[in-house]
């Protein structure tokens, strides 16, 4: 089993060797921790921070949790010297002022050679600290972002062992595979906007249908594993495990897509539901890439297991869910009920739990990058509806309810919300994994090493990568417009609804403060009166805007980047990419792993594909590479296998 470095810390048997060493070394340095050889030191004891080292601890003073180090008068010290400097313990805070710095300032009479005759004793002390020391991987790898005054109060994960399955999957031929997948895209699954709400409803049954090829294509499945159906076309498949005291794994997928807009068809490469593998072995097709890769890569390696005779100790459950795309979720809120009968409610009921969201970025920044959605950002939708009297076209006020709402539009759009880089969100361990192992611009590297610049960080990043921009603030998209009926009648009502994906130091709250702050001034300027979000207009009031928010959902809990899980998923991705670095990432999307939040925290968004082998998700020409459905296939394969295996 893999040990977390994180959580080793120091004995207090360190404390009295290392006391003597502390002061040689101040002796040494004259108190400057930060320069020469104690930049590769680890200062230990019980009353430090375990692991930290001398110059993060001299540049630590400004941090919001400042670092302080205590130290002890020498136990071999002369009685005179004792006399002179009383045996006490005295805490300093790091680094030192220029006062304090020559409060502690070695006597001018010590010679130069006597520091000279102590450099082996501090070289001996150094080497016993890079063995010994429980941050081995800090040390042999230093970083810029450990030298900072405010240091990063999060850092990139630390990469555990590589995670070797007993069976591997190494098929020579993939027509079989490939053609599973082609047969489901052909099943059209639609899902619209105010689809019925009754899963018995005529309009569900193309499901019936794709559970009918689901069934055809995967016999072997079907029969071994447990089937239940939740609102008549969920599905969720039971593989019993022997050991009932192993947290099960879950994994997740959805049958529906979104819909090829009938304006759209012509425009597709290739017709968008035959399917086509070109002869560069891209399959063509809506929902090629999302998200029926994942649901058959899923099915196949549990057939390949089932064919090599794998049976679980750990329970694993497969959870389809077929209205994901059209924002009900009822199919996985009746799963996670479900499992929280069966193991209660906590941190830890599901051991691990896999849907949509991250993926593999080859050749990014010089590395290769396993990038899990560890976080998805939240979501509402609010709408804005002008209300004033109508009237005849022909003798019009200055601004109709159509242009105090372009006006409202505008002001949103000038002050869009903050960028923000914080702790909190996975996308920053993300970014501090790229500074310390991949190649990146200096100047954002600098921005980084100092958590008191991560602002100038984000905007930096922003500007640069609209991805970037996104998953660094609250997003907000103007996507819905409607207004007037008659070309020769005043509008008497026009509103707008704006989309909002909620960062993680947002809230939904937020938002609705900030529609209210900006824009009642603008109201107040065309003479409209601001009805709030959980206000009714008066009856006889007659010009206003009203603010809406049916529903909205924050930011999600982040999976911790540690642990069991953690090391299970990340050592499966090392082994199939060794050369690879396992960093958070965050989902600007939303997923169904938002019903599941009660029985777990690890929960990994993530399909073992390159963005360089699925494009066009949700657009025209959707299309995945057969290496990445293979890929794909191959990682849920060993995964299984490896989370059987941990205890």
């Amino acid at each position: 089993m893999y040990d977390d470095l994180d959580n080793n810390g120091p004995s207090e048997d360190d404390d009295e060797s290392d006391t003597e060493f502390q002061r040689r070394l101040m002796e040494l340095s004259e108190v400057d921790l930060g320069k020469g050889l104690s930049e590769r030191l680890t200062l230990r004891g019980p009353d430090r921070h375990p692991g930290i080292s001398a110059n993060d601890a001299l540049l630590a003073r400004n941090h919001e949790a400042s670092t302080k180090l205590r130290l002890h008068s020498s136990a071999a010290a002369s009685t005179e010297a004792r006399a002179a400097q009383p045996d006490t313990k005295e805490m300093i805070s790091l680094p030192l002022s220029a006062d304090e710095r020559a409060q502690y300032k070695p006597s001018e009479r010590r010679s130069w050679l006597r520091r000279i005759l102590l450099l082996p004793l501090a070289a001996g002390v150094v080497s016993l600290v890079l063995l010994i020391t429980p941050r081995p991987v800090l040390l042999l790898h230093p970083s810029p972002l450990h030298y900072a005054a405010h240091a990063p109060s999060v850092t990139c994960p630390v990469q555990p062992s590589a995670l070797i399955p007993a069976l591997a999957f190494d098929p020579h031929d993939t027509a079989v595979y490939t053609e599973r997948l082609r047969g489901a895209v052909r099943v059209k699954t639609e899902t619209f906007d105010g689809a019925p709400t009754v899963g018995s409803d005529p309009w569900f049954d193309k499901f019936f249908k794709f559970e009918a090829y689901l069934r055809a294509t995967f016999p072997d499945v079907f029969a071994a594993l447990k089937l239940e159906k939740f609102a008549t076309h969920g599905l969720l498949f039971t593989w019993k495990g022997s050991d009932a005291g192993l947290a099960p794994i879950v994994l997740m997928a959805h049958q529906d897509t979104v819909p090829v807009p009938a304006d759209t068809v012509d425009r597709w490469t290739h017709p968008p539901f035959d399917a086509v593998l070109d002869k560069d072995g891209w399959i063509w097709g809506r929902g090629a890439g999302d998200c029926k890769n994942l649901l058959i890569a899923e099915l196949s390696a549990i057939s390949e297991l089932l064919k090599a005779g794998f049976k679980p100790a750990r329970t694993v459950h497969v959870a389809f869910g077929f209205d994901e795309e059209g924002g009900q979720v009822r199919s996985a809120r009746a799963f996670a009920a479900y499992l929280e009968g069966l193991y209660g409610t906590g941190d830890d009921k599901v051991f691990l739990l896999i849907d949509e969201g991250g993926g593999i970025m080859e050749d990014y920044h010089g590395k290769t990058w396993i990038a899990p959605s560890m976080g998805e950002k939240g979501s509402t939708n609010v709408q804005l509806s002008v209300n004033v009297p109508g009237g005849h076209s022909s003798i019009p006020p200055a601004h109709t309810a159509i242009g105090i709402l372009s006006a409202l539009i505008a002001t949103l759009e000038a002050s869009p919300p903050a960028l923000n880089l914080e702790p909190g969100n996975p996308f920053a361990q993300f970014v501090l994994c790229l500074a310390e192992y991949g190649t990146i611009d200096p100047e954002l590297r600098d921005l980084l090493a100092d958590e008191s610049t991560w602002h100038e960080a984000a905007q930096w990043l922003a500007e640069r990568d609209l991805g970037d921009a996104a998953r660094l603030s609250t997003t907000q998209a103007v996507d819905i417009i409607g207004g007037g009926v008659k070309v020769n009648a005043l509008p008497e009502e026009a509103h707008v609804i704006v989309n909002h994906r909620v960062a993680s130091g947002d809230s939904v709250r937020g938002v609705q403060d900030r529609y209210i702050d900006l824009l009642t001034p603008v109201a107040e300027e065309y003479d409209v009166a601001v009805v709030g979000f959980d206000e009714e207009p008066a009856a006889n009031l007659t010009r206003y805007v009203k603010f809406s928010a049916p529903s909205g959902v924050n930011a999600s809990q982040v999976t911790p980047a540690s642990g069991d899980a953690w090391s299970v998923f990340a050592g499966t991705a090392l082994h199939l990419y060794p050369d690879s670095v396992v960093a958070p990432y965050l989902s600007t999307g939303g997923t169904d792993t938002r019903s599941y939040v009660n029985l777990t925290r690890a929960i990994y968004r993530f399909q073992a594909v390159d963005g360089s082998q699925r494009y066009n998700i949700h657009t025209v020409d959707e299309r995945v590479h057969v290496d990445g459905h293979m890929n794909a296939i191959r990682f849920i394969h060993s995964l299984i296998q490896n989370a059987d295996q941990w205890r």
